[in-house]
């Protein structure tokens, strides 16, 4: 009887998923009704800008389920890599392992919200340095207000000033900060909800039941952080940085 209950709860929730998706939108291109349009939007101008102008062969480190693999020039040579198997990924390497590529192997690498989950974050950056040509351009992106994900690999928040230092030995083009206090806000909001009708099947079947109100509730949210976001003349409250970097 548990069995077909897990089977039946799964099947609902795959429905959910497949239902959500389907009206929010997938990422990287969600909705702004979706609970986490504020997480990535900025992210999404910045890699709209910067990926398409990529030559030659492209690491993608971390790279997933290549949310933005898209976005590079049909003639760039892609080579994406992970700790985990998954389609597209081509190369699975062990957590804290070297990247097994030769000196100067790559014209560009690009990793996106990774940093934050490696543990030797000085040995990452260095393989990054080794493997990228001299000139080679680095594009990468971090959290630096975001809730705990990836648990239990969620080791750090850089700032713009970390992220600096992170990449001594690199001449850093581009550091910016991606959002403002109203988006920082709907999205730490927006997530605690989510997480907090999750945290059982029951609850969570109560979410599922409600998804028209959950959606309307996150498109408000958003616009409130919108607003939010335009008034905000600090700086001190973005959600993410992006940078662009080079090898000297």
């Amino acid at each position: 009887m548990k069995e077909h209950l897990k089977k039946v709860v799964c099947k609902a929730y795959t429905a959910y998923v497949w239902c959500y998706d389907l009206l929010c939108g997938r990422h990287p291109r969600l909705y702004p009704w979706h609970f986490q349009w504020h997480a990535i939007r900025f992210l999404n101008r910045d890699m709209d800008d910067v990926l398409p102008t990529l030559r030659g062969r492209v690491l993608d480190l971390g790279c997933g389920l290549q949310p933005y693999r898209g976005l590079l020039d049909k003639s760039v040579q892609y080579v994406g890599v992970d700790i985990a198997a998954a389609p597209g990924v081509d190369v699975v390497i062990e957590e804290g392992a070297g990247l097994p590529f030769p000196d100067t192997s790559f014209d560009g690498v690009l990793s996106t919200q990774v940093f934050e989950h490696v543990a030797d974050l000085e040995q990452c950056v260095a393989e990054i340095r080794r493997v990228l040509k001299p000139g080679g351009t680095l594009v990468l992106s971090v959290p630096f207000i975001y809730q705990l994900h990836g648990k239990p690999h969620d080791y750090r928040r850089l700032t713009e000033y970390g992220v600096v230092q992170m990449l001594r030995g690199f001449s850093v083009d581009t550091v910016r900060r991606e959002g403002a206090v109203g988006s920082t806000l709907a999205v730490l909001f927006l997530g605690w909800v989510n997480a907090q009708l999750s945290v059982n099947t029951y609850v969570w079947a109560i979410k599922a039941l409600l998804l028209p109100v959950w959606i309307v509730a996150s498109l408000l949210v958003n616009m409130l952080g919108l607003l939010l976001d335009f008034v905000d003349s600090t700086g001190s409250f973005y959600g993410n940085l992006f940078a662009l970097a080079r090898k000297e």
